[in-house]
């Protein structure tokens, strides 16, 4: 009789722990379906220059958006220097009224309007990769572009101390971009007190990096080149190799494209900062659903970055990382 009542009372104790689980695991999944509405997604340039960095991202974002049963739009200008272009379409973006937007800014101060505007209806910004000039935005998911300068910039010094020529110079992306400041005052504040030249700027076009530096090859005292994204480094590396001046003239990139790595093991490139692009994608939605559940978030989420060299990249551990495969 005993048995039966321990039976029964352990029958009711289940049925009880049956009915709170299932309370709590309704709630939860009635949190996701009320998101009707995808979440707005604008990066800095879609179906324009093809770059590795942003397929990555949007694989970590399609990823994300799976897992946590919500769906995405991404829109963008086709270049990352259309800063035009984008206030536009996250101003049109705006009009949706869009659970949230997510923003990866073209330029830190111009975008700013439009964050403002978000706000004053309601619809919570989140940035992504490159940050604007507001408090506004409730989390900014990015490399922190200053250590990853100062990773480039600490390289470079350490290169540039091995070459007889000591002029380095920068060649970047967008001017007015944050990741472009933050890198290049990053670079500066490790290479203090060595010849920097000057900062040129590509406009996200490796044609234009190249023909900067095939005039940067002029100068005779160069002796090293800091190129702080994707694009820049490509035609940096591609105006270095023709001029067979990769023995007198070193190379500091960013990011990992398939085409830098090859450049890497062919010592064209001496080293890279790599980011985590997936890792910034994946968090963007994450750290979104997590806000509109009401959860606190981190105001920055630093996603990190490594300095990869011919030595290292082929190292277990960062093969995932510069090796990324699409998992469609």
């Amino acid at each position: 009789m005993k048995n039966w009542y321990l039976f029964l009372l352990s029958l009711v104790a289940a049925f009880v722990l049956f009915i709170v689980l299932s309370f709590f695991y309704n709630q939860n999944t009635a949190e996701e379906l009320e998101l009707t509405d995808p979440i707005q997604i604008v990066l800095k340039s879609i179906e324009g220059q093809p770059m590795d960095f942003w397929e990555v991202v949007e694989q970590g974002i399609d990823e994300a958006a799976k897992e946590f049963g919500v769906q995405v739009r991404i829109s963008g200008p086709r270049f990352e220097k259309e800063i035009n272009r984008q206030i536009n379409i996250i101003n049109a973006v705006i009009a949706e009224r869009p659970p949230l937007i997510v923003l990866a800014a073209n330029d830190y101060k111009r975008l700013v309007d439009s964050v403002e505007k978000a706000d004053s209806l309601g619809i919570p910004v989140i940035t992504m990769d490159s940050g604007v000039y507001s408090d506004i935005p409730v989390s900014f998911i990015a490399t922190n572009n200053i250590d990853a300068g100062n990773k480039a910039g600490a390289e470079m010094r350490r290169l540039i101390s091995l070459n007889n020529r000591k002029t380095i110079a920068i060649v970047s992306h967008i001017k007015g971009t944050a990741t472009a400041i933050d890198r290049e005052a990053g670079v500066r504040e490790a290479l203090d007190g060595e010849d920097v030249s000057g900062t040129w700027f590509c406009d996200v076009d490796p044609e234009k990096a190249y023909q900067i530096t095939m005039e940067l090859l002029n100068n005779e005292y160069l002796g090293g080149i800091v190129a702080l994204n994707e694009v820049a480094a490509l035609g940096v590396a591609r105006a270095v190799d023709e001029r067979k001046a990769s023995e007198n003239v070193f190379v500091v990139g960013f990011d990992n494209a398939v085409r830098e790595l090859a450049y890497l093991e062919e010592g064209i490139i001496k080293a890279t900062v790599v980011q985590r692009p997936y890792n910034m994608g994946y968090l963007s939605i994450k750290t979104a659903v997590e806000y509109l559940k009401g959860k606190k978030v981190k105001s920055f989420i630093d996603t990190g970055s490594i300095l990869i060299t011919k030595d290292n990249m082929f190292k277990r551990e960062y093969q995932e990382l510069l090796f990324p495969v699409s998992k469609e």
